[in-house]
């Protein structure tokens, strides 16, 4: 979407057209779940948050002020909100989501396998810097491109690549030391 029609679709919004909003919705709430599921990596829990983010984005439309940044900063801006207010909240522990016990069938040797893989992946996501984890679920599990990451976090398209490969080179030696 370019920024003149999002501008556009914004003041529509702010004056209560409600089809403006369901425009702004249908463009980004994929990404934005993409975003939130990649984090919490519970269905339930990232669908409760992305309902909140919509929510909020959309009692917040009066307050919102244009300061030529792309409308998708703002919305992962809330959504980045929401999720540390619910990691505030929830238990430390890390879930397994339905759909791989699902997927896994009655093979509680695979299962196990898999949970074990993504707890290693979680931990080595962890000992990642704040800024290379965010650059790697921005790019990889909200998809975006180089340049909207580095929009997002106001870093130079250089610098979110050099992020980027640091980050991915990290977690390979971390996951291939594991697996040794």
């Amino acid at each position: 979407m370019l920024p003149f029609q999002e501008t556009e679709l914004l003041l529509r919004a702010k004056d209560g057209d409600h089809e403006a909003f369901a425009q702004i919705y249908e463009r980004y709430a994929p990404t934005i779940f993409r975003y939130i599921y990649q984090r919490v990596g519970q269905l339930e829990l990232a669908e409760d948050l992305h309902a909140d983010v919509f929510l909020r984005v959309y009692e917040g439309l009066a307050r919102y002020e244009d300061r030529g940044w792309p409308l998708s900063s703002w919305l992962y801006r809330i959504a980045h909100d929401r999720l540390v207010d619910s990691v505030r909240r929830r238990p430390q522990w890390i879930a397994l989501p339905l759909e791989t016990c699902r997927a896994q069938g009655n093979d509680t040797e695979k299962m196990v396998g898999t949970r074990l893989e993504l707890e290693e992946l979680h931990r080595s996501l962890d000992a990642l810097t704040e800024e290379q984890r965010d650059v790697i679920r921005l790019r990889f599990g909200a998809e975006l491109s180089i340049q909207e990451v580095a929009m997002q976090l106001g870093r130079s398209e250089g610098a979110v690549k050099a992020l980027q490969h640091r980050a991915i080179q990290s977690l390979a030696r971390r996951l291939n030391v594991v697996r040794g």
